[in-house]
């Protein structure tokens, strides 16, 4: 697991049927996390009384800027191994300069994001992952029956 989303990130590939599981799990990861995140902060929520300055600071207590700083390196990782993956199944396409394309994405969608909202955003977000689960290998030259990634 750690190798096909953390391992490779210059030069491995990730075939179609392989990507499709990695983001799925990625996904599940982080809507648990999300949840469970969530529901502590609904916890501390209603042991405040309902007012969100008494959650933020019942919150920040019991978690202490460690939790904190943990639950957001928990997510920039499961963030890296999307990114990763996505590089991956790019560089398995065939194109290059597969991480400057996906921080292009990234940017792309950030500022979609911020300027119509989801108006634009999730329509784009949608095409990039269709077109990364449906293109084949090699589509673009370079890919060649790329190793898939265990």
């Amino acid at each position: 697991m750690f190798r096909a989303l953390w391992g490779d990130i210059q030069h491995g590939r990730l075939q179609r049927l392989p990507f499709l599981g990695w983001y799925l799990v990625l996904v599940l990861l982080v809507v648990v996390l999300a949840f469970g995140l969530g529901a502590m902060i609904g916890a501390a929520e209603r042991m405040a009384g309902g007012e969100p300055l008494e959650t933020q600071v019942a919150l920040g207590e019991s978690l202490g800027p460690l939790g904190l700083l943990t639950v957001a390196a928990v997510f920039a990782l499961l963030l890296l191994g999307q990114l990763n993956i996505m590089a991956k199944r790019v560089r398995d396409m065939g194109l290059p300069m597969a991480w400057v394309i996906v921080l292009a994405w990234l940017l792309l969608s950030g500022v979609l994001s911020s300027v119509t909202g989801a108006a634009l955003s999730g329509p784009v977000s949608l095409l990039v992952l269709l077109a990364l689960l449906f293109v084949p290998t090699g589509t673009f030259g370079k890919g060649g029956g790329g190793a898939v990634q265990p």
